[in-house]
């Protein structure tokens, strides 16, 4: 872990912030890439992302506050923070995901067409986000057995923890391969790609959920940022609750888009070069 890459003097320079301005700039890239097939110029979608991620990151702090309300409210002093710190991905997807449709609404261009530009580029993100959780120690994984391949030390704890932002990584990385894949192989309908993305992503955040340290006393302890909201029969946390809700969301969206009419016939070019 090394949560801060280099000082400037007192001004500190840290991975997580650093880490996600590349996934910002590689993000955009690629619904730069794809934008055209979708009738959406580079322009249009470099004025979206700007909207979206600003809203996405106020979102992401804004879910945090409302889930940590009980500190925040012993601690006003820390609601405010220029850091990249304090964030959750589900306020980020919401907030980020409200302004992109209202981008669209107003710029007069077909939400599925948009989404379905922009939603792989999700995927990239968060993956690429999730390597700014590892160097920024937040996010790990359950204390796991010696010998567990890639087990790491977390601050203040001698036990070995489950690397399960590298996993959560990984699974993202999957379900952008299997996106990327398809798309050269299917004609898929307006917003299938959307639905898709939303369930692949929602399946790998109630996966990953299991290996992320997740218990009441590891919250009460520092150790973890989920908690469970059932533990009977079956424990289910916040997290996985919400993700079960996306991969609901996302086959729902993509059953009902197969009655749309198909795009022009997937193009060569478009896989991540």
């Amino acid at each position: 872990m090394h949560p801060v890459l280099f000082k400037i003097g007192t001004f500190e320079v840290r991975s997580f912030g650093v880490v996600m301005i590349v996934a910002f700039m590689l993000s955009v890239w690629l619904a730069q890439k794809r934008a055209p097939k979708f009738g959406i110029s580079k322009a249009q979608i470099g004025d979206m992302a700007f909207w979206s991620i600003l809203a996405g990151v106020f979102g992401a702090r804004i879910l945090f506050i409302v889930q940590e309300w009980s500190y925040f409210a012993a601690h006003p002093d820390k609601l405010l923070t220029l850091r990249f710190e304090g964030l959750t991905s589900f306020g980020g997807l919401i907030f980020g995901l409200g302004a992109a449709l209202l981008w669209a609404k107003k710029k007069g261009i077909p939400a599925r067409n948009l989404l379905d530009a922009v939603a792989p580029a999700f995927l990239v993100g968060h993956l690429i986000g999730r390597v700014g959780c590892l160097f920024n120690g937040c996010c790990f994984g359950g204390v796991c057995p010696v010998g567990t391949f890639g087990a790491i030390h977390v601050e203040g704890d001698s036990l070995l923890h489950y690397p399960a932002q590298v996993y959560d990584s990984l699974m993202n990385l999957l379900g952008l391969g299997i996106v990327l894949f398809l798309e050269r192989r299917v004609r898929f309908k307006p917003g299938q790609v959307t639905g898709l993305v939303i369930a692949l992503h929602g399946l790998a955040r109630f996966v990953y959920e299991f290996w992320r340290a997740g218990t009441d006393e590891q919250v009460r302890q520092g150790l973890a940022s989920s908690t469970y909201w059932f533990t009977k029969p079956f424990p289910i946390t916040q997290a996985q609750a919400m993700a079960a809700a996306l991969i609901l969301l996302g086959g729902l969206m993509y059953a009902f888009s197969s009655r749309r009419k198909a795009l022009a016939p997937p193009a060569e070019d478009l896989a991540v070069a």
